[in-house]
């Protein structure tokens, strides 16, 4: 599956990622709210929607709903993981805000394969389970720290 995602533009996991998005909130996606979403204009949107189903990524026809194929999906997904994965740790582990926790998962999700993501998730659940076994609290120590070094 990464070798899909390795082959893909920025611009076109941001099409598959936007078309998860809306189709997870109202079940399908159009051109139009593709392109609203992401300040595009819709000649732009039908462009990019014409290469990704030729790839077999997406399901589209001229003023029909977007869909993932499940090939799409898989990709998506996939993208998907790796903004929770990497939100979560900027969050939970290094202590940043929600947003900035996203904002900054939006960018790198797209540069760091399924393996980082998967060695990450694992080192953060076990940062995790030490902290919660009474052991040494890193991540708390950690965050007071930082705070207290910004003040």
């Amino acid at each position: 599956m990464s070798d899909t995602l390795e082959k893909l533009s920025l611009k076109q996991q941001i099409y598959l990622e936007t078309i998860y998005e809306l189709s997870e909130n109202h079940g399908h996606a159009h051109v139009k709210n593709i392109a609203e979403r992401l300040n595009n204009r819709m000649p732009s949107v039908t462009e990019a929607m014409r290469k990704l189903s030729a790839i077999g990524l997406i399901n589209y026809d001229v003023r029909k709903n977007v869909s993932l194929t499940e090939k799409g999906q898989r990709v998506a997904s996939e993208l998907d993981k790796r903004h929770s994965v990497l939100a979560e740790f900027y969050f939970k582990v290094l202590g940043c805000s929600r947003k900035k926790a996203d904002d900054v998962a939006c960018r790198v999700e797209h540069v760091v394969d399924s393996e980082f993501c998967d060695r990450l998730a694992e080192f953060a659940s076990f940062i995790r389970n030490k902290a919660e076994q009474g052991e040494h609290n890193i991540i708390k120590e950690f965050q007071d720290t930082y705070q207290s070094e910004k003040q």
